[in-house]
């Protein structure tokens, strides 16, 4: 097993939203305090030597580049409420990331795409209800030749079109985002 010890891995480990600092108890034999966390992503009980593995949420997002220019949804929840992002979310067990992204995009801004392609991939640190989760997040874009009717459902609150030259990066939730529209911008 390769070992993390990046920048951002270790930073990590500080916050207090961090996976380690929220098991108190091992959900095997309830055991409180036996829950040792080795820095990187098992749990292992000191009593029963039970493990458990804290491995990344798979999540993804859609680049949807049409005449108007990019769809944009304003976020409706936390974390980062008000924030802008391209629309996206989690992959549900036994979901394709493909299937996730048509799905998401379907569900939060009523576009039904029929042809996504690989953009690239990410991570972040999600903080949901003051628990940290390391994702995976999974670019796709789209290059739409019309301007699709548009309406904000489930997690965001406005469906918004921006120009690639208009795009204020400092107002995007996520920085997997942002890497993503920068290397979206320069290679298409």
């Amino acid at each position: 097993m390769q070992e993390h010890t990046d920048y951002h891995f270790i930073n990590a480990l500080n916050i207090k939203e961090h996976i380690k600092y929220q098991f108190k108890y091992c959900p095997y034999c309830g055991e409180k305090d036996s829950f040792v966390f080795n820095d990187i992503k098992i749990f292992k009980c000191s009593k029963c030597q039970r493990t458990y593995f804290t491995n990344p949420a798979s999540a993804v997002s859609v680049i949807i580049e049409t005449p108007s220019g990019i769809v944009f949804v304003e976020r409706k929840f936390e974390p980062k409420k008000g924030y802008i992002d391209t629309p996206g979310g989690f992959c549900e067990p036994y979901e394709k990331a493909e299937e996730t992204a048509v799905r998401e995009i379907l569900e939060e801004t009523s576009i039904k795409l029929d042809k996504i392609n690989f953009l690239i991939s990410g991570y972040n640190e999600y903080i949901y209800d003051g628990v940290m989760y390391i994702t995976t997040d999974i670019f796709f874009y789209s290059k739409l030749d019309y301007i699709p009717n548009a309406s904000p459902n489930d997690d965001a609150s406005r469906v918004i079109f921006i120009k690639r030259e208009d795009i204020d990066f400092e107002k995007i939730a996520f920085g997997s985002s942002k890497e993503a529209l920068s290397y979206y911008i320069k290679n298409f």
